[in-house]
């Protein structure tokens, strides 16, 4: 990912935008969560799918890691915004929508593909 990309990361959000992007967020991780319980119920005995398990934990950790950057990132543009006197209007969401995108994404993708590995299997 792009330096270019974390400081477009949180666009102008407001905090209505927000909770819309969560609420997309519950559907696409319910869904993940139901393709990937078999997985985790495995996780206790000798995993079977050890790649996707492994994929689970690595993309957990890289969307975390790029929320905080995205989300210092913006806090950084915040502040300078205040340096130089100019106002942020819902900084906080801001924020906040810089450090969730990652996982929100991850989460999205998720849903998809493991929606399609599973219909492939079946056939």
């Amino acid at each position: 990912m792009s330096l270019r990309s974390f400081t477009h990361m949180a666009q102008r959000h407001s905090p209505l935008q927000l909770a819309v992007d969560l609420g997309a967020a519950v559907l696409d991780t319910s869904i993940t969560l139901w393709w990937r319980w078999p997985i985790f119920l495995a996780a206790g005995i000798a995993s079977r799918d050890s790649a996707e398990l492994n994929r689970m934990v690595s993309e957990k950790v890289a969307a975390a890691t790029f929320g905080t950057v995205a989300a210092q990132t913006e806090t950084m543009r915040i502040a300078s915004r205040a340096i130089t006197g100019k106002k942020t209007r819902h900084a906080a969401t801001a924020v906040v929508a810089a450090a969730m995108k990652p996982a929100l994404r991850t989460v999205k993708v998720n849903a998809k593909r493991l929606g399609k590995k599973r219909k492939s299997r079946r056939k």
